[in-house]
């Protein structure tokens, strides 16, 4: 029989609101000894694998371990599909202006790697973590340093939690996803030799006000993202943008892969939508579609305009997990930034036929009288 305070404290524990305290998919899994904690995560492991989620597992504060001999902690999490970390007690790292939250440091840096990093054990680690109860019942700490150790979850020890813990999880992972801000990184800085003209500056020939093509792209950004807009490359920009970031071309890099990794530079953390400034054709339904696509386990939608398998890598959408991808691709030496979409974590959808207009691009004066020829009067 439970006890009254077992149960005020599951009925607390229920009335906490899924809200993540952090955008990184860090998530801790926690209960004291013998609470099946390993053995959880055993359990789901199989499952997060086979949605094409690439998962790592930490366990905190281990000391003293025997490591990759069968039946271990780290060679059960191994077989099961997860990178194995062992951090916390055994691991040695001093950062300068250290305050103590190395571990925090380096779970940070795993989560941009990853689609899904656990942490087992070690209630304190300020991550958003779940509470798994041991037969005495014992319930998590109180969070009392408001550092994000609150408990969102308390699962009963049996057979269905492993079912439970997986929906929980996966619904959590979904939200975190889709928290991390959206930019868009619009290319300006090409020389149009073939147009003899800044593309950007051409004027939207149906539009009421007469704005140029990057004002026309701007405009139809902001609804969705707000003022997350950056501008990458030299030339002049109509005052009405004079505002937005200006991001410098990176010596090294020439090309699109300037525009992309300057901006994953400059932020880090965030996903971008990367936009060439000579599609004029670009809608609000488009963008909406390719943004509509983010979802856990891909690292980004670059769209096929035809079965083909072509890709159209100039309006597409980036996690910042690619930015790995765009730093080899530079140091290899290409600047086809398309081959992006070979990574096995890139999505690769087939545009809708109805949208597919949004991805022509404009690079002659043959082609832009051809355009404003077929336009409606």
């Amino acid at each position: 029989m439970k006890t009254m305070k077992e149960q005020n404290f599951k009925k607390k524990s229920s009335q906490i609101p899924l809200r993540p305290t952090t955008r990184m998919p860090i998530f801790g899994i926690c209960g004291l000894s013998g609470s099946g904690k390993t053995t959880l995560i055993e359990a789901i492991l199989p499952e997060l694998v086979q949605r094409g989620l690439r998962v790592a597992v930490v366990k905190h504060d281990c000391r003293n371990l025997v490591v990759d001999l069968p039946g271990k902690d780290s060679d059960r999490m191994y077989r099961a599909g997860a990178d194995v970390f062992l951090l916390g007690g055994e691991e040695f790292v001093r950062l300068h202006g250290d305050d103590g939250s190395s571990f925090g440091f380096q779970l940070d840096q795993l989560g941009r790697h990853y689609d899904l990093v656990l942490v087992e054990g070690h209630a304190q680690t300020p991550v958003p973590k779940l509470w798994l109860l041991a037969d005495d019942g014992v319930g998590p700490p109180a969070d009392t340093d408001g550092e994000g150790n609150a408990v969102l979850r308390v699962f009963p020890r049996g057979e269905a939690t492993a079912v439970q813990v997986l929906d929980f999880l996966l619904y959590w992972l979904q939200e975190i996803w889709l928290q991390v801000p959206v930019w868009a990184c619009v290319l300006i800085g090409g020389r149009s030799s073939r147009m003899g003209r800044p593309k950007h500056l051409i004027e939207k020939e149906e539009s009421t006000t007469a704005t140029t093509w990057l004002e026309h792209t701007v405009a139809l950004l902001q609804p969705l993202i707000g003022e997350n807009i950056a501008l990458s490359g030299a030339g002049f920009v109509p005052e009405s943008l004079a505002h937005f970031p200006r991001l410098p071309d990176i010596p090294e890099a020439r090309g699109p892969l300037t525009g992309i990794l300057a901006a994953m530079r400059w932020q880090p953390a965030v996903s971008w939508l990367l936009i060439a400034c000579d599609m004029p054709d670009i809608s609000t339904e488009a963008l909406s579609w390719l943004l509509a696509r983010r979802r856990p386990g891909y690292w980004g939608t670059v769209p096929c305009l035809h079965e083909d398998g072509y890709v159209e890598p100039l309006l597409a959408h980036y996690d910042y997990r690619c930015a790995p991808l765009f730093e080899r691709l530079l140091t290899s030496g290409s600047l086809r930034i398309g081959q992006i979409a070979r990574q096995n974590k890139i999505e690769t959808p087939l545009i809708p036929l109805h949208l597919r207009s949004s991805w022509h691009n404009i690079n002659t004066p043959q082609e832009l009288a051809k355009l404003r020829h077929l336009k409606p009067c």
